[in-house]
């Protein structure tokens, strides 16, 4: 039987995101290492090393829920807004084609990461974590992309008001398939939703 805990979300500043990259990093390789996941060493190293680049991104937020008694981060999500010359936007873009992307990127915010350490999901801190990254945000679209196949990850998104966009998508170079889906922000806000 889990202990309850008490979680806390906050949003963290950019410059203090760098100094835990180690800590969340650590959620990270624990949220995405095991099924469906599967995420490697090389991958849990790749995202330690992007993630302090990324942070200087127009528009990076960062949401973390922390341990109440503890202070430690188990969970935490970020994103920043979704530009042309950016890796995921540009070969998502291509795949849109330019009317769906003109209507679900042209003014998007972009959630990167959605990571909650195993043992402390199902609590509804994955939820309030989304709901705090996408407080603040002054576009009108949120994007992201999530792996295609059921996971908690799709029913928190779904139950928040996200829908799948583009289907089975192939990013260059790995080899799983994934749902990139869209958040009318303003739509969602005004139903309560998020």
């Amino acid at each position: 039987m889990r202990t309850m805990t008490k979680m806390e979300t906050i949003l963290l500043p950019a410059s203090q995101v760098v100094l835990l990259v180690d800590q969340l990093s650590a959620v990270y390789r624990a949220a995405f290492g095991g099924p469906p996941y599967y995420r490697k060493s090389r991958e849990v190293d790749e995202f330690a090393r992007a993630l302090p680049l990324l942070t200087q991104r127009p528009g990076f937020r960062c949401a973390a829920a922390l341990d109440a008694g503890s202070g430690e981060i188990t969970g935490f999500a970020y994103g920043y807004r979704s530009l042309p010359g950016q890796w995921w936007y540009d070969h998502v873009a291509r795949a849109m084609g330019s009317e769906m992307a003109a209507e679900w990127l042209s003014d998007a915010f972009q959630v990167a990461e959605l990571a909650m350490r195993p043992e402390h999901q199902g609590r509804g801190a994955g939820g309030a974590l989304h709901d705090l990254l996408l407080a603040g945000v002054t576009q009108s679209r949120a994007v992201l992309s999530t792996m295609a196949v059921e996971t908690a990850a799709h029913t928190l998104y779904r139950h928040r008001g996200w829908q799948v966009v583009l289907d089975r998508f192939l990013f260059p170079g790995v080899p799983r398939s994934y749902a990139i889906m869209g958040l009318d922000i303003r739509a969602s806000k005004e139903k309560g939703i998020s």
